[in-house]
């Protein structure tokens, strides 16, 4: 029978057999190993709960913002009187009126009296009504009216006489025409209007 060696005095690790030693350090490993396992699952459990508590302090600021916020205003939508009243303003807006009462008060004369005028910015046009004492003083009016800024041509629309008036004026409607020719302005068809009566004489 073989004979057991037993050692019962207690030896520092580092003169313990290899095999111990062995055994010693994968158990100190794996304890070391469980640590950081129980560390890390530990790290990723807090950021999981701060992703949580980030992601409802973002739905809260959402639901603040939207809470906050005025609804959107519907589209609007204009109906076709309301479109035509628009135009008729933009119209209005765009009739050039300086020139055009220029224009009316350089051929205004003692034998014509204006009674009315109404811009029609849809046909480029002014309607009028006016009373003169005769037919050539009527004649004569449009065709200087025709002549001044920001006109082309006037015409009669209308002519009759005013039988209540005692003097029997005659009464005519008639329509000037804009002239959007540039270079158009109410000095020279005034100096236009002035050399007529010359040439006349």
């Amino acid at each position: 029978m073989k004979p057991l060696n037993i050692d019962f005095v207690a030896r520092p690790p580092w003169q313990q057999p290899l095999a111990t030693r062995s055994r010693a350090i994968l158990i100190a490993f794996g304890g070391v190993a469980v640590l950081a396992a129980a560390a890390l699952a530990w790290q990723v459990l807090q950021l999981e709960r701060q992703l949580a508590a980030s992601a409802q302090a973002i739905a809260r600021a959402r639901q603040e913002v939207a809470a906050h916020t005025p609804p959107p205003r519907p589209p609007l939508f204009l109906s076709a009187a309301q479109v035509l009243a628009i135009n008729a303003a933009i119209g209005q807006l765009n009739t050039p009126w300086p020139a055009m009462l220029d224009a009316f008060e350089s051929v205004a004369s003692g034998d014509i009296a204006l009674l009315q005028i109404e811009p029609d910015n849809r046909r480029r046009l002014v309607k009028g009504v006016a009373e003169a004492m005769d037919h050539q003083a009527m004649l004569d009016y449009l065709a200087a009216l025709g002549a001044a800024a920001p006109f082309a041509r006037a015409l009669v629309i209308k002519q009759e006489i005013n039988d209540k008036d005692p003097n029997r004026p005659l009464r005519f409607s008639f329509e000037a025409l804009f002239d959007d020719t540039p270079g158009k302005g109410p000095a020279s068809d005034r100096a236009t209007l002035q050399a007529r009566p010359r040439e006349r004489r």
